[in-house]
């Protein structure tokens, strides 16, 4: 189908792509009812929109360079002041839930590729980004996507479907504290609120935004800018064909790497990191972006045909997740509060977890929610993409 703008119309495609990620961040932001369904879900309506309408064309060169140029740039950017030092410092007794609820989401995937593998074509190239989204969040879909390289549609039904089920899950998690029946397994005592910190204050000054100079922007983005290409060229040369298979799996694997030198970052140059502002503001509008570029070269039928299926595969991984979190925490005496935290920040990422806590005044439990999901983020992209690999080995 031809469009009303060519796909050589680069500065109209790029003002759209900036236009809709910007709307969708201001209507996330603006309503409740854009909040419930997400700023992301939005972005990638609106590109399916604005192609399936015939407005802009759904192949161009600039949606080569989103993924090309703007996801590599965007990961760095979200992860070049995680210390990991740090990390485990801070995280307490949540860091042990979490990897309860990772292990969740491992083992969900499993059964669900396993059920599902015969009903969604790709299925094992979409798996892995849900694999790391539900252990980190929506930078490790992004760059697990970039990986494996499924279908734009699957794609696209996979992040309406994932809005859906991970609403459900949000309200389920927040209601769990009220539950009689959790609470016959999960009283609430004195350690509960010693642990929790549920009796002080705290959470009044989390939002508060940070001051960003226009050298916090030149900083941020000449780090990205290097983090990245020194990524490239590591993977690049230990990519190559001639280096064993072990080599290349490890260090031929230009998201892996990426990840790596990110992290590495903070451990090396301490003192800059810290003094770091405004890499996560740029860093989370370039996934925005992303988003919008996902949905410009779907299919809107695909999607609709495709997203009940993806509905069920979400499900299956959220309930195994759900079901490690509660089982395995109860048999390792966690409290419900952090087992809680730990399923919404495997599923949902730091901000789910941060938003619980702050919500239930669980003052002394935002700080490591925060960290943990954090900690996501890292082990997100090694863990998805060795499930990908493990995927392909068995259904190929």
């Amino acid at each position: 189908m031809n469009s009303f703008f060519s796909p050589e119309d680069h500065w109209v495609i790029w003002t759209f792509l900036v236009g809709i990620a910007a709307m969708s961040i201001y209507l996330e932001h603006r309503f409740k009812f854009a909040k419930k369904i997400t700023g992301a879900v939005i972005a990638l309506v609106g590109g399916m929109l604005a192609s399936s309408s015939g407005l802009l064309p759904t192949e161009s060169i600039s949606y080569d360079i989103v993924w090309k140029y703007i996801v590599p740039l965007a990961i760095p950017l979200l992860l070049m002041k995680m210390d990991v030092r740090k990390i485990f410092k801070e995280t307490g007794r949540l860091m042990g839930a979490f990897h309860i609820s990772a292990l969740g989401t491992i083992a969900g995937s499993i059964v669900a590729v396993a059920l599902m593998a015969n009903l969604i074509e790709d299925l094992q190239l979409i798996a892995p980004a849900m694999t790391g989204s539900y252990i980190g969040g929506g930078v490790n879909f992004v760059a697990l996507v970039s990986m494996f390289d499924p279908p734009k549609d699957l794609v696209t039904a996979t992040l309406v479907a994932d809005s859906g089920v991970m609403v459900i899950y949000f309200i389920v998690l927040i209601m769990l504290p009220s539950s009689l029946l959790f609470r016959r397994f999960f009283p609430k005592t004195e350690k509960t609120l010693k642990i929790t910190g549920e009796d002080t204050g705290g959470s009044d000054d989390f939002w508060k935004g940070e001051p960003i100079s226009l050298l916090d922007i030149g900083k941020s983005l000449a780090i990205a800018f290097l983090i990245a290409a020194i990524s490239v060229k590591i993977s690049g040369f230990f990519g190559k064909a001639g280096m064993p298979e072990l080599i290349r799996l490890l260090l031929g694997q230009q998201y892996l790497v990426l990840t790596t030198v990110s992290i590495l970052f903070p451990v090396i140059f301490t003192k800059t990191s810290k003094n770091i502002s405004g890499n996560t503001e740029l860093g989370t509008f370039l996934i925005f972006v992303f988003f919008v570029a996902i949905g410009l070269p779907a299919s809107l039928k695909e999607v609709i045909f495709g997203a009940p299926f993806m509905l069920i595969f979400c499900t299956v991984i959220l309930f195994f997740n759900f079901l490690f979190t509660i089982v395995l925490g109860k048999l390792f005496k966690y409290e419900l509060e952090e087992l809680i935290l730990a399923g919404a920040v495997t599923s949902g990422g730091p901000m789910n977890g941060i938003a619980i806590a702050i919500s239930k005044k669980w003052n002394k439990l935002i700080l490591p929610s925060m960290m943990v999901g954090l900690w996501g983020y890292i082990i997100g992209n090694y863990l998805g993409y060795l499930m990908g690999i493990i995927l392909k080995n068995i259904l190929n």
